[in-house]
């Protein structure tokens, strides 16, 4: 069943805004740590002991989208809403870090949900030849959260209170529900094969995924590009301050910065990727990833060079990440759901060990061997990808 392009187009607009809520979410406890601290009368490393739980949702994520592809994507996707809107509301009515703890839990793992589901049904719908346009579109929501939604988060607390943020997602989240139901394309679109029916889903689709080079190369680009960007990103702001005496408002701007690269990022890839074809723009935007890191270093000689350099890093980053994720719906169309689901745990996986790595080694050895784990890091993923994608046709 085709959807009418209006009502598809006004679907993908609403769930993109969805996804911005989502992941103001998962990144307004960053930098707003402190202030949750002293909120919360806890220590900063309680908030960030749940800035971690957070994403380890990440990795619980397969569990819930194999079901999703027993079952139905669009039953999913108004269920981890549902999360999210009940998450947002219990910090915002009960300000306990108990609370908070597993409000964050609840909401890093129905994001892990949303997203999966949401881009195995637009796999459904959409054709492989747009795909990658349509999955670009939504991931501004991504980079929307570092232009728009931690500014005017900031705003917010500074005028109200730090439990103001979570009353308004959760109200938005509860919007967004209803607007989703009433305009969702009804049935769950075109599949190239029936979904596996078998008694242990979970089990038994893993077991499919598992198989297939082609999901294996594309797992293993995830976590290494996730590990290598987190590497860098977790350590960027004590570079700049340490080397360039910025302040904490300078930082942030910074951080704006970056936003604005990921945004051209995704929109090369919505305007781009579909041209030039999906894994040939992984390829190339790996490559040129890769060799950004490496020269990181060297334009180390002054802010302007420094801030250029970050672009580039961020910019290469999100249009490989972003087209990679419209390549990874094709591979085993059947269990679109399971296999977006299992890219984002390996990339949650990748973060983690990159947070961890990232801070350790800038505190023993400084700017260039951080650099250097990055670019080796990209080059596996460029390895993992000629592997999975060697003598086959997507």
């Amino acid at each position: 069943m085709t959807p009418d392009p209006k009502k598809f187009a006004e679907f993908i607009t609403v769930t993109t805004l969805t996804k911005f809520l989502f992941n103001i979410t998962r990144r307004l406890i960053y930098p707003f740590a402190p202030e949750l601290a002293r909120g919360l009368s806890v220590e900063l490393s309680a908030i960030t002991s749940v800035i971690a739980v957070n994403q380890a949702t990440s990795v619980l994520a397969p569990l819930g989208a194999s079901f999703a592809d027993q079952y139905g994507y669009r039953f999913f996707m108004l269920f981890s809403i549902g999360l999210l809107t009940v998450g947002t509301f219990s910090v915002g009515l009960f300000p306990l870090y108990p609370v908070l703890a597993v409000s964050l839990f609840l909401t890093g793992l129905a994001k892990s949900i949303f997203d999966p589901s949401l881009q195995a049904f637009i796999g459904n719908f959409v054709p492989y030849a747009r795909r990658g346009k349509i999955i670009g579109i939504t991931e501004l929501a991504w980079a929307g959260t570092t232009l728009i939604g931690i500014p005017i988060s900031g705003m917010v607390i500074q005028r109200f209170s730090w439990q103001t943020p979570f009353f308004i997602i959760g109200g938005l989240s509860l919007l967004s529900f209803f607007i989703i139901l009433n305009i969702m394309p009804k049935g769950e679109g075109r599949k190239a094969a029936p979904a596996l029916k078998a008694a242990a889903p979970f089990l038994s689709n893993w077991k499919t995924l598992l198989k297939t080079r082609r999901v294996s190369g594309i797992l293993g680009f995830a976590f290494f590009m996730a590990l290598a960007n987190d590497n860098l990103f977790v350590i960027y702001g004590a570079w700049l301050e340490e080397s360039y005496h910025l302040s904490l408002t300078a930082i942030g701007f910074g951080t704006i910065f970056i936003g604005l690269s990921e945004v051209l990022g995704e929109g090369f890839t919505v305007f781009f990727s579909d041209r030039i074809g999906l894994k040939k723009t992984c390829l190339i935007g790996t490559g040129l990833c890769c060799l950004a890191y490496f020269f990181l270093p060297v334009l180390d000689m002054g802010l302007p060079h420094v801030l250029t350099g970050l672009f580039l890093v961020f910019f290469f980053f999100e249009l490989t990440i972003v087209t990679s994720m419209g390549l990874s719906t094709e591979l085993v169309p059947e269990l679109r759901a399971s296999t977006m689901s299992a890219f984002f745990a390996l990339a949650g996986l990748g973060r983690v060990a990159g947070a961890f790595l990232g801070g350790m080694i800038w505190s023993r050895a400084g700017l260039w061997p951080v650099c250097l784990v990055s670019g080796t890091c990209t080059l596996l993923a460029f390895l993992s990808i000629l592997y999975g994608f060697r003598r086959t046709r997507t």
